[in-house]
């Protein structure tokens, strides 16, 4: 008896750590296809950075004109978080819209039957998702750099702004994922995020100064995380002073990134109940 308890005993481990290993090994399958996707096609790349480039080259440069006259500030430092985030959330819209296509094309199912557990087919959109905005936001400082934006070349400084930006951006693949996994068509999908992508942008700080929207409007703009994150971004990457307050930005985000990834998982859940039930 004592025997077959310590055979028991020691087979368990062997099992966890071989489930643990399938989980990996699905994350990472799933997240290098899509990364293969994602870099084989110029379309997708240059379509997520065409807009944020258009913000920086036209707005940005024809408002530095009219604000250098007053002496506030770099105008293109000040844009340049805020259009940064614009494509993480360009990035989580398409890893979102990518999960609703395998979706409603039945690949999802082929996923169910391979011996991966289930929340690596969520792990594997949410990572790839991730790395995408990451990639295209470093772009987006590099090219504010070679506008003159005037990037702070302090290393702790910049992991925070990149970390900050890597919360912002989870939030809200997590979210984009939820809203995959609860539309019934692409044009569901498509027009519940356009009611958020123009309002993220628009109704924060990312064009002007807090300071400067109306008060029957700021109350608002507290309620869009896309505020904390430029608030911090700003102070990590140029030096602004925050509007808000850094210790008030983490928590924040942090909170956002944690409603964002409840949201994809529970509603990933159920959409995989449904397609195995």
């Amino acid at each position: 008896m004592a025997t077959v308890v310590k055979s028991r005993q020691s087979i368990t481990p062997v099992r966890r750590s071989g489930a643990i290993g399938e989980g990996l090994t699905g994350v990472y399958t799933l997240w290098l296809k899509h990364m293969q996707k994602f870099f084989s096609s110029s379309m997708e790349i240059g379509g997520t950075l065409f807009i944020p480039v258009l913000w920086m080259f036209l707005f940005g440069v024809c408002m530095e004109g009219v604000v250098s006259g007053s002496n506030q500030f770099n105008y293109q430092a000040f844009i340049t978080p805020g259009v940064m985030l614009l494509t993480g959330l360009s990035a989580a819209i398409l890893g979102g819209a990518t999960m609703l296509m395998d979706r409603i094309n039945g690949v999802v199912k082929e996923y169910l039957v391979a011996p991966i557990p289930r929340l690596s087919i969520l792990l594997g959109t949410l990572s790839s998702g991730l790395t995408k905005a990451l990639f295209q936001a470093i772009i987006v400082i590099w090219l504010g750099f070679f506008l003159d934006a005037g990037l702070r070349f302090n290393p702790p400084a910049l992991l925070a702004g990149l970390g900050l930006t890597a919360l912002y951006s989870l939030g809200f693949v997590g979210v984009a994922a939820g809203i995959a996994c609860r539309a019934k068509s692409m044009d569901s999908y498509h027009s519940v995020i356009m009611l958020l992508n123009l309002p993220v942008l628009f109704l924060s700080n990312t064009l002007y100064p807090l300071s400067n929207i109306p008060e029957f409007l700021r109350n608002i703009t507290l309620m869009n995380p896309t505020t904390y994150a430029v608030d911090a971004i700003r102070f990590f990457f140029y030096g602004f002073p925050p509007e808000i307050g850094i210790l008030i930005d983490i928590p924040v985000l942090l909170a956002f990134t944690g409603f964002g990834l409840w949201f994809g998982y529970s509603s990933f859940k159920q959409a995989m109940d449904k397609i195995a039930g």
